[in-house]
């Protein structure tokens, strides 16, 4: 995967009118600046690296078919995200639920120094990534959107395709399971 590249809503709506005209130097982009996001989170979604790649690819070939649709009502990122979301989702409606590998999900290795802090750092990590598998896929894409992506409620309401009531809910049950999940494993952390 290519590195990301930050842009503004602005710059990012300017590139989806350049591709609705067929632009691939704006499609390009665009591609480049949502390729690492959408992967983190379709992984989180559908938990398969390999699938959460091909889903990347298919969320951005709906973006540049789909261009035209686009009318600024939303922010781009919102648009662009619920296009995944709904991917996501529908992937996993269609298959049987997979055991995925703690080791593909629980994160980059620890840069600190030290063998014991690497050990526990680590330890935690597989326990979050056991306990998120524990939630629905809906909950974990709300936690998701919310915290590795910085959406607002009403984003991932718009995102998901529910009112923001239910995105309230949704992160309050998906906190609270989170939570039960992991006291009940034996962890210890407090959970924002």
């Amino acid at each position: 995967m290519q590195t990301q590249q930050a842009s503004s809503p602005q710059v990012e709506a300017q590139w989806i009118r350049q591709i609705a005209k067929r632009d691939r130097g704006a499609f390009e982009q665009l591609y480049r600046a949502y390729e690492r996001k959408l992967y983190r989170y379709l992984l989180g979604i559908v938990r398969s690296p390999e699938l959460a790649e091909e889903l990347t690819g298919d969320v951005m070939i709906e973006v540049w078919k789909n261009a035209s649709r686009y009318r600024g009502h939303a922010k781009p990122s919102t648009w662009i995200f619920g296009i995944a979301h709904n991917k996501g989702i529908d992937v996993l409606r269609r298959r049987q639920p997979q055991v995925t590998e703690l080791h593909a999900v629980a994160g980059a290795p620890d840069p600190r120094p030290g063998p014991e802090a690497a050990a526990i750092d680590e330890s935690e990590r597989r326990e979050v990534a056991a306990a998120l598998d524990a939630l629905s896929a809906e909950h974990r894409g709300v936690l998701d959107l919310a915290f590795n992506n910085g959406c607002s409620q009403a984003e991932i309401a718009q995102i998901v395709g529910c009112p923001i009531n239910t995105v309230k809910s949704r992160m309050f049950y998906a906190k609270q399971q989170l939570r039960q999940v992991l006291e009940r494993r034996g962890f210890r952390r407090e959970i924002s």
